[in-house]
């Protein structure tokens, strides 16, 4: 009796309000995140992604990159839902944010599109007022990427390999230093590292120019490091179009050990293993 009216009350609600409604009212963390429901639905779902995954593999720290800070907004929003889903998961976040403080770069051609961005755009207004609003919640490297993020790679610690980066530098040369944290030793990230890059869906993007160019390139030069398109997106999601599931990729390290050798445990039955993915949040 209270299942059926349960049910009743869900249907009369989901035809008055609608189903977001209730789900953002009764819905489980994880449903929420399914139908977009929490802050920048693009770094949840890619912050999830590297929770779940480094779970799977035996870690109970991972790393999440941004590289672009601006204003501050998105590492503010990282830190935010990384205790949300330390919650879920309990896996623990450190947080990553790379910014020069003084807006973009210099330019280097019509790859950093000129007709769209200026150096200097996007400069931080007040440093300081960030750093007290992320109370140690989140690190910042400051400078030029070029510069700075060489060393950092280097200094990834295995016990907290990359699982998440986001890419919101806009041009070409800055999104192809960024990507150089990305080729360092296979055991300081992921065997599958999930992206969000933030200028690959407007109407002057593409493969010769800006971030798609830099990924492209990124391709060609490492044999065992490719950056690809996230495929499981949309997936069982209810929203079937979302203007960020075009935005998210996959950075497969090839070279991991995870993706060399197969892992000795019993065989599975075709449903086995599709409950064995589901469980572990694969699919």
């Amino acid at each position: 009796m209270v299942l059926a009216m349960e049910a009743i009350k869900r249907k009369l609600w989901n035809r008055l309000l609608g189903e977001d409604s209730w789900i953002d009212r009764y819905g489980t963390f994880r449903d929420r995140e399914r139908f977009g429901l929490i802050g920048r639905p693009n770094y949840l779902y890619g912050m999830l992604r590297a929770a779940d995954c480094a779970k799977y593999f035996g870690k109970s720290r991972v790393t999440a990159i941004e590289f672009g800070v601006a204003s501050g907004a998105g590492l503010l929003n990282m830190a935010d839902l990384a205790q949300l889903i330390q919650a879920e998961t309990g896996v623990e976040f450190r947080i990553i944010g790379f910014d020069t403080g003084h807006g973009l770069p210099s330019f280097q051609g019509y790859r950093d599109h000129p007709e769209i961005w200026n150096p200097g755009d996007f400069a931080m207004e007040d440093r300081e007022a960030l750093s007290r609003k992320l109370e140690g919640r989140a690190e910042i490297i400051w400078g030029d990427i070029a510069e700075t993020v060489d060393a950092f790679t280097a200094a990834i610690n295995p016990e907290a390999p990359v699982g998440f980066v986001s890419i919101d530098v806009d041009i070409y040369s800055a999104t192809k230093s960024a990507l150089r944290c990305l080729t360092g030793r296979p055991g300081q990230y992921l065997p599958a590292v999930s992206m969000y890059f933030d200028d690959v869906g407007f109407f002057f993007a593409n493969e010769w120019c800006g971030e798609l160019a830099a990924i492209a390139e990124f391709n060609i030069e490492h044999k065992m490091r490719k950056i690809g398109s996230d495929r499981s997106l949309p997936g069982h999601r209810p929203k079937k179009a979302d203007n960020w599931y075009s935005a998210m990729y996959v950075c497969h390290i090839l070279d991991h050990r995870a993706r060399q050798e197969t892992v000795n445990r019993s065989e599975l039955t075709i449903e086995a293993h599709a409950d064995f993915m589901r469980t572990r949040f694969l699919f």
